[in-house]
């Protein structure tokens, strides 16, 4: 019988911890462990879990190359597929099948396997970890309540991840072919679970993982009681139920121990229009953006922390953002804001801070060009040290705003996105907008608050919206693709042939259109 090929193609736990506290996610194979080792000990189970989460920014060498560097570069992918991410030059090619539209659609490629392979490795780890962890002896009740808990959130995110990406959106057909289901370890293959029941092993996770949930993070690592409630909302949003999604966003905010960025936290314009120095005399006294780049930002509710040592270089989100480190995006393969016409930039409210994050026209310099984003760049010039980070008190904002607009709610949408905009625009006014209006006021700011963030396809997709990247600032040369209709089979990724080949549950006949 043929194994299904995420058990075959993976080391469990590829990295672990040597302690669950300090020296938090350094390396070391799993091989040196047994999982029967692994799971003796409360100890040795905080390093399954930590392992777990190292995989979550693991450079993969085998299916990927400088484009494998875990879910960051699927972030990267949901928005260089959108209309608000514009590539410059892409002269080294990192992610121009992907911007081109092309990659989720060959099923041969090595980033559409990766991609199936990066979630479903957290999946088992996450199975490995909830067969373990209540056979252990002596262990304290809050321990195991906290590891379990961890897990769990970790699946419905695996399996929320997957489905936004080879299942049709919910809107489409819940009843439509989604990914397997697994929730045990094993060698044999699953039939594809239909979007409907993979939605329900998430709410099923997530309302189990809260209700074990002790309200505490040990790490900024970890999934909280506020992420739970975060990932809950998330999903509540992708399938229409405006009522939980406000819910879920409410709890998400009220644990979260967040608070959202103000108007002083931001920085201030990159202009080097009047400077008379070099390139590197403006960047030494240029301050650096510490907002994005760090998990101990106010914002944050989760994410890795990644020291210098841990760092994948060339191989990482930052190379191929940071234009003002050596790495690909400075080497021509710049991220811009959409502009032009009907782009982003140039809809921003003057005094709207967010525009600060991009190079105005005529302030750049040096290797930058104009509306590069300066949003995500490293913590010290000369340094790869920069965290990755996941899920932010912004959205939850958002979530929740967009869910009362939709809900017919607009008074009460206005004033949760009031909440926002007074932390980023010193002029912004309660909207008097309503219905239609309010809504396309919500998903404006949407866009630009969380551009860069890996939401841009999932909302385009899941709001049934075409994608137009007409009057933007897209290099037809480059983009390839720019329209196409909203619910067309292309927004569905095709499901990897490896996958096909190696699990006796799917055979080509079950592949996506």
């Amino acid at each position: 019988m043929k194994n299904i090929k995420i058990f075959i193609s993976i080391i469990l736990l590829a990295f672990v911890t040597s302690s669950c506290q300090e020296d938090f996610l350094e390396t070391a194979p799993t091989n040196m462990l047994e999982e029967g080792d692994m799971f003796e000990t409360v100890e040795g189970a905080y390093t399954a879990l930590n392992g777990m989460y190292r995989y979550m920014y693991y450079f993969d060498p085998v299916y990927g190359n400088h484009d494998a560097f875990g879910h960051m570069a699927l972030n990267l992918e949901m928005e260089m597929l959108g209309e608000h991410m514009v590539g410059h030059v892409l002269a080294h090619g990192w992610f121009g099948q992907q911007y081109a539209w092309r990659t989720h659609r060959n099923a041969d490629a090595g980033m559409t396997q990766l991609r199936w392979l990066n979630y479903y490795t957290i999946i088992l780890n996450a199975n490995m970890i909830l067969e373990n962890i209540f056979e252990i002896e002596d262990i304290p009740e809050a321990d195991m309540n906290y590891i379990a808990s961890q897990a769990l959130g970790a699946r419905a995110f695996g399996y929320y991840q997957l489905a936004q990406l080879y299942a049709p959106a919910y809107h489409v057909d819940p009843n439509a072919p989604a990914v397997p289901i697994y929730t045990e370890v094993g060698q044999e293959g699953h039939p594809r679970a239909t979007l409907e029941e993979v939605y329900t092993l998430i709410e099923t996770d997530l309302a189990d993982a809260i209700e074990m949930a002790t309200g505490q993070q040990s790490h900024s690592s970890h999934i909280s009681l506020g992420v739970l409630h975060g990932l809950a909302a998330r999903a509540a949003l992708s399938k229409g139920e405006w009522e939980n999604a406000i819910q879920h966003a409410d709890h998400a905010i009220a644990n979260s121990g967040a608070t959202l960025f103000t108007i002083e936290d931001h920085p201030d314009p990159f202009d080097m229009s009047e400077f008379d120095g070099t390139w590197g005399q403006y960047l030494a006294q240029w301050m650096r953006n510490q907002l994005f780049n760090n998990t101990g930002a106010s914002e944050w509710m989760w994410g890795m922390e990644i020291n210098e040592e841990q760092a994948t270089i060339f191989a990482s989100f930052f190379s191929h953002m940071d234009p003002t480190e050596f790495g690909y995006a400075q080497l021509s393969n710049q991220k811009l804001i959409s502009h032009d016409e009907t782009g982003l930039f140039h809809q921003m409210s003057e005094t709207d801070v967010r525009r600060n994050f991009y190079v105005a026209p005529g302030e750049g310099g040096g290797p930058m060009v104009d509306y590069a984003q300066v949003k995500f760049i490293t913590q010290r010039q000369g340094s790869w040290e920069a965290d990755y980070v996941f899920m932010r008190l912004a959205e939850m904002y958002l979530i929740k705003a967009e869910a009362q607009a939709r809900a017919g709610m607009d008074a009460d949408a206005a004033e949760t996105l009031l909440a926002l905009m007074e932390n980023r625009d010193p002029e912004y006014e309660l909207s008097q907008n309503t219905g239609d209006d309010l809504i396309e006021e919500i998903m404006f700011h949407r866009a630009v608050e969380l551009w860069g963030e890996g939401f841009r396809f999932i909302d385009l997709k899941r709001t049934g919206s075409d994608l137009d990247r007409n009057d933007k600032g897209h290099n037809i040369a480059l983009a390839v693709t720019m329209f196409e209709e909203a619910d067309d089979d292309r927004w569905m990724w095709l499901i990897p042939t490896d996958e096909i080949n190696a699990n006796d549950a799917i055979s080509s006949a079950d592949q996506n259109p």
